[in-house]
């Protein structure tokens, strides 16, 4: 459990959400370029020839960058549930020849959830709910090692998890993967609000031990990403 972690500032964190000073301290000491650190920080493990796994990819931002790092010869899949993203995650990534979408989701083993759509322009606050009840439409869940030991999918070399407060779920899901020497880097976004409505504050310290128990080195390069990275 590292300081970005602890219940300490857990609390801190939920009393700056709710009276606001979390956003003001976002601006003044991270400054608008925050997201672009982390970017650089986990596209600096990027090969040519790499394999990536964009999990939660969107509206494909990061898909396109990552297909360019691994050029011709390197593959990038690009997972999305959300079915009204996912076309627009297509017509993005169309003239990528490297890029695979799949329009599923990733969790802990292979299943089913209810999924609900983000009213925001990018569709960036979609997410799973508890059930149908929620506005929630069923879609497919996959574990990560389910996909490479059925479907054959290719490893990752790089590993982005960015999919509203189940980023614990999709690791837990790579099961004896994680293992595997030539994955080199893992990024994660915590959703430390969207934890805390689950009931699952726990989350992020849950995370840092099994990156750690898989010989990773974690860092946080800001209060809400990990690069973690061995080799």
């Amino acid at each position: 459990m590292s300081i970005h972690s602890n219940k300490f500032t857990l609390r801190l964190r939920d009393f700056g959400r709710k009276t606001g000073v979390n956003r003001i301290l976002q601006s003044f000491i991270l400054g608008k370029d925050y997201e672009g650190r982390y970017d650089r920080c986990l596209s600096s493990f990027i090969n040519t020839g790499d394999c990536v796994w964009d999990v939660g990819a969107n509206l494909g931002y990061y898909t396109k960058q990552f297909a360019t790092k691994v050029g011709n010869v390197g593959r990038v899949y690009a997972f999305e549930p959300s079915p009204a993203n996912f076309v627009r995650l297509q017509n993005n990534c169309d003239g990528f020849p490297g890029i695979d979408c799949l329009n599923i989701g990733l969790g802990t083993e292979d299943g089913h959830a209810f999924f609900c759509q983000g009213t925001d322009d990018d569709g960036s606050t979609s997410r799973v709910v508890k059930s149908e009840t929620d506005n929630g439409t069923v879609i497919p869940i996959r574990s990560i090692e389910s996909l490479m030991t059925t479907e054959h999918l290719k490893p990752p070399n790089v590993l982005k998890i960015d999919v509203e407060g189940f980023e614990l779920e999709v690791l837990q899901g790579l099961g004896e993967c994680i293992k595997i020497s030539s994955l080199r880097a893992i990024g994660v976004e915590i959703h430390f609000a969207i934890l805390k409505d689950r009931g699952c504050p726990e989350a992020a310290a849950a995370i840092e031990l099994l990156l750690q128990k898989a010989r990773f080195r974690v860092r946080w390069v800001d209060p809400s990403h990990i690069v973690a990275s061995r080799g």
